[in-house]
């Protein structure tokens, strides 16, 4: 259980003067909230891979499909994000992500028990509920770990724990179908015969639950700072936050949730796109998407953290937005030509190329929020900011790119043409928003700064 501590605000969290933890401490909360986060990348993207092999035992459209990997997940995700954010804002952050994380493991191995379409609709969604909290919580911990300065390494450690599930996503799920493939149907007591897909989502749920206990074990809750007043903060106090904002927020969520529609339904159809295309079933392209991830992903984020922390050291007030723009800018053609692409090798590459432009901006993106947002909104402000990444992208993303198939051009083997004009419409748009958030982002930040220096000063008094 919560000790008292966990679980009230005191007094003492508005003093700014208080040391910030041990560094040995700090780092390692943010290193095991990356694992966190990679497991439920695990539990959110094993699906993408098993898209063949469920359509085939439960007889589902690629339309149907698109709603269990998007909709059902997204919808839950979007009912639960912010009242779970308005919690972790005045209640243990180190409570709700423990219990978060083993709602959706026990979720997951729902998942792979589905007999049917609606079965696996409402288990997804339990899934899509659960990883809602972490986030939130998770991104107003790592603000009350690291000083400021700090805080894009401690987020490309962050980012690098989502990344290593996607990747283990990929390359765990291929070497699983395939042997569970080999070996067939294996009948469980008390579960009945469970195919290759339900044994890998069976066996993904196990790592969650470990995961969880040790967190719950070892990790303490972190002294919040720079708070303005304790206690929960009223609707209509981050309303007028927004308000005074709106002209960042307003193009930094379109941008995000833009940028996500293309991402997640790239990402969701990959998979089935190889082998549609090139005849590079799970096992093939699952462990080759892993290794472009695992080569791609360290020099994103170390690069990606150099530059925003450059940026920053060289008085660039705007920092996080313009290197979040430099990298949408320099993804995008990749994005728009990897599925044109005459043979599998060179799709690869255009693929590797786009996702690791695209990821260098995670740091700096991650940081931009939390540098112009009080402690005690950061995890309602961050639920809005991952409502727009996972609703609208996971939501609609894969989601678009069926209907495109399905209803636009009415072949599952145009699957390739559908992800270029989702891409082609989609990359630049985000781009050129981002642009456009530059200059009001950078004024946030002068605001930001200038109310915590006063909050510090009435301390002091």
């Amino acid at each position: 259980m919560a000790t008292d501590s966990e679980m009230t605000p005191r007094v003492s969290d508005m003093v700014e003067a208080l040391p910030w933890p041990p560094a040995r401490a700090a780092w390692y909360t943010v290193s095991l909230i990356a694992m966190v986060h990679m497991l439920s990348m695990l539990d959110r993207s094993i699906i993408n891979l098993l898209v063949q092999p469920i359509k085939r035992d439960l007889a589902m459209s690629d339309t149907e499909m698109g709603l269990i990997i998007g909709f059902a997940f997204s919808g839950a995700y979007g009912l639960f994000g912010l009242p779970m954010a308005r919690l972790a804002d005045h209640r243990s952050r180190k409570m709700i992500l423990v219990m978060g994380l083993a709602v959706w493991s026990v979720a997951t191995a729902l998942c792979g028990a589905a007999r049917h379409f609606i079965h696996l609709f409402f288990a997804r969604s339990m899934v899509g509920a659960a990883e809602s909290v972490a986030g939130p919580a998770s991104m107003s911990m790592i603000s009350d770990l690291v000083p400021p300065e700090k805080l894009p390494r401690a987020f490309a450690i962050y980012q690098l724990g989502i990344s290593a599930g996607a990747a283990g996503a990929l390359f765990i799920g291929g070497l699983l179908v395939a042997f569970f493939a080999a070996v067939g149907p294996i009948h469980i007591p008390l579960f009945g015969v469970a195919r290759d897909w339900q044994l890998v989502l069976l066996i993904c749920a196990i790592p969650g639950l470990l995961t969880a206990l040790l967190f719950f074990s070892t990790v303490r809750e972190p002294v919040r700072r720079n708070r303005r007043t304790a206690g929960s903060v009223p609707l209509r106090d981050v309303g007028r936050f927004l308000g005074q904002n709106k002209t960042l927020f307003i193009l930094l969520f379109l941008s995000l949730g833009i940028g996500a529609i293309e991402n997640f339904g790239l990402m969701a159809w990959r998979p089935a796109f190889y082998e549609r295309t090139y005849g590079w079933g799970p096992q093939q392209i699952g462990p080759l998407l892993a290794l472009s991830l695992v080569i791609s992903v360290p020099i994103a984020l170390i690069s990606g953290t150099w530059l925003a922390e450059y940026m920053n050291k060289k008085g660039h007030i705007d920092a996080m937005v313009r290197v979040c723009f430099l990298t949408q800018a320099l993804s995008a053609p990749f994005s728009i030509a990897g599925p044109l692409m005459p043979g599998p090798w060179l799709a690869l590459i255009c693929g590797t190329l786009a996702s690791m432009f695209g990821l260098m901006g995670a740091p700096a993106q991650n940081s931009a929020i939390q540098m112009v947002t009080p402690n005690e909104m950061r995890a309602q402000i961050s639920a809005l900011y991952l409502l727009t990444i996972s609703v609208v992208g996971t939501g609609l993303g894969p989601l678009a790119i069926a209907l495109t198939t399905d209803f636009g051009f009415g072949d599952e083997a145009s699957l390739r043409y559908s992800m270029a004009v989702i891409a082609g419409l989609l990359a630049p748009g985000g781009a050129f928003l981002m642009y456009l958030a530059i200059r009001p982002y950078g004024r946030a930040v002068a605001d930001a700064q200038t109310g915590w220096a006063a909050t510090r000063q009435l301390a002091a008094d």
